[in-house]
């Protein structure tokens, strides 16, 4: 049975998010990013949900060197998930170490660290979850010297 157009209640419920530009977010517009991003929580898109999802895409991309997302840091914690239906590589930077994550795989990020996220290769998604619907990127504190 199919609920009927004019007395559905929860259509507002569901979205097929905003397709953004990388470039547009702080301190991950360094170079062109070989991937489609998708808000779709956070911002205008669910506020009252109080968390920011965003699905990157990634489709056939090439093995190499990327540096689009630069190190940043947030005032809340975040969680990446990768994943993929044949490959998906992405170089990790946590602090000062960095990983080579395959998918499928998940990261947690503790507010405060410096972190970064670049594709290496592969097709698949890059899920972050972050606990705030207003999203903050911010550079890294100054090194001591």
């Amino acid at each position: 049975m199919t609920v009927s157009e004019s007395i559905r209640s929860h259509a507002g419920l569901i979205s097929r998010g905003e397709v953004s530009p990388l470039k547009d977010v702080p301190f991950h517009g360094a170079a062109d990013a070989p991937i489609t991003r998708r808000v779709l929580a956070g911002g205008d898109l669910f506020p009252e949900a109080e968390k920011r999802v965003v699905a990157h895409e990634m489709r056939a991309v090439s093995a190499a060197a990327r540096e689009y997302c630069e190190p940043h840091v947030h005032d809340c914690p975040e969680i990446n998930i990768l994943l993929s239906l044949d490959r998906l590589v992405y170089e990790i930077t946590l602090g000062d170490e960095v990983y080579e994550v395959e998918a499928p795989a998940s990261i947690y990020i503790p507010a405060g660290l410096v972190h970064s996220a670049n594709v290496i290769e592969g097709s698949g998604f890059f899920v972050a979850i972050i606990e705030t619907a207003d999203y903050v990127a911010k550079p890294p504190p100054a090194q001591a010297s």
